[in-house]
């Protein structure tokens, strides 16, 4: 006798076959169709049918890639999930409403109902790059790889953004699997086969002292944008976390930055890793600090022109041609690397510098763990002459 119970919002069945517990999913979040899925099982369990049954499900994939996105939405940063929503459009295309919009933010929802409703079906396609299956389970791990080895060919993606194409559509499928009752062939996750790429030994740009000094000085006529790079280098900031800083977030008198979560005029935000940290303020970012004077009439350390918090795109505009006109390469990835550089060069543990820049170990291992101070010379000497003994002595 199949029993009935309800998993997420969806209906299961289980029984036992052949001595073995047999757990299947009805498809269904309707308790009395359910029920009569059940039934057809069991008569399919009766008279031997049971293989045909237990065969993999059809999902629509336009379905789950939707509910997938709001998913992402709901469990990830605004910044998160608007890139993992640009990743799974570059896959499949505009599959569903939600990768058809291209918005940085979500939208209310009656706006997003009416731009569902002017929605033509031709727009949902995908093209002829993107992934074509009209049912999830017809995704084949030959198709996977094949899909993901030429888009880093064709586009000449790094191997990282491949892996991460590949991370993304591994987790919609065991999503899929767990949470929505999807059977694949063979009741495998077809991406769990498909190999990852080959990453190169990573390889980052920090600033020299004497770069440090350059850049900090081309910049003296525009003294937000300097004080802004200031903060990136001496204490290793993301550039959203200091667009985020608000005149209670820099405490000058403790000599200390604090990166926390804050809702400000009704937005929230909070770090990438979800973690709150503090930052002390060293000797160079407080000369620096001491001189700068915050927009008054404004809730933000570090104002725009027009008295508003800082657009990431237009800040990295601005900054890039300050950079430009005076011929230096940096960015504010630089800028961060470089605080995590020279603490690593002065011996400053791995594990103190991932707590000061919000990082794990093991990010801050691979990036900075070159660079700390030879300190095993010593014990790689082990061809050495030993002084011999004379007869006196070994007597």
């Amino acid at each position: 006798m199949a029993a009935l119970y309800k998993r997420g919002r969806l209906w299961w069945v289980k029984f036992r076959h052949r001595g073995k517990l047999i757990r299947q999913s009805t498809q269904t979040a309707n308790r009395q169709l359910a029920r009569e899925r059940g039934r057809l099982l069991e008569a399919s369990v009766k008279d031997g049918r049971f293989a045909l049954a237990a065969a993999c499900t059809q999902t629509p994939l336009g379905e789950l890639l939707e509910q997938f996105c709001e998913h992402l939405r709901a469990t990830r940063t605004a910044k998160s999930a608007q890139n993992e929503l640009y990743y799974l459009r570059q896959l499949f295309g505009p599959m569903c409403p939600a990768l058809q919009v291209n918005s940085r933010k979500p939208l209310p929802d009656a706006e997003r109902r009416r731009r569902l409703a002017a929605l033509k079906p031709s727009e949902l396609r995908p093209g002829r790059e993107h992934i074509r299956v009209t049912f999830v389970e017809e995704l084949s791990t030959a198709d996977i790889s094949r899909a993901l080895t030429g888009r880093v060919r064709d586009r000449q993606l790094a191997p990282k953004t491949g892996n991460r194409l590949r991370e993304i559509l591994h987790r919609f499928c065991q999503g899929s699997i767990s949470q929505r009752g999807v059977r694949f062939p063979q009741d495998k996750n077809p991406v769990a086969a498909v190999q990852r790429f080959r990453e190169k030994a990573s390889a980052i740009r920090f600033l020299t002292l004497d770069q440090i000094r350059e850049q900090i000085d081309v910049l003296s006529p525009d003294p937000v944008i300097r004080t802004m790079v200031a903060v990136y280098i001496y204490a290793g900031l993301r550039r959203e976390e200091a667009l985020w800083l608000t005149v209670d977030d820099v405490d000058l008198g403790a000599a200390m930055l604090r990166v926390r979560a804050k809702t400000v005029g009704g937005e929230f935000w909070e770090p990438k890793t979800r973690r709150n940290r503090a930052v002390p303020i060293s000797g160079a970012l407080a000369a620096i600090l001491t001189r700068y004077r915050p927009n008054g009439n404004a809730a933000w350390y570090f104002s725009s022109p027009t008295g508003r918090r800082w657009d990431p795109d237009n800040f990295a505009a601005r900054l890039r041609r300050l950079n430009e006109a005076a011929r230096l390469p940096w960015s504010c990835l630089d800028y961060r690397h470089t605080f995590g550089s020279h603490l690593a060069q002065n011996g400053v543990s791995l594990f103190k510098i991932s707590e000061l820049m919000g990082n794990s170990p093991e990010i801050c291992r691979r990036h900075y763990a070159a660079l700390l101070p030879e300190r095993m010379a010593d014990v790689v000497e082990f061809d050495v002459p030993q002084p011999r003994l004379s007869t006196t002595q070994s007597a």
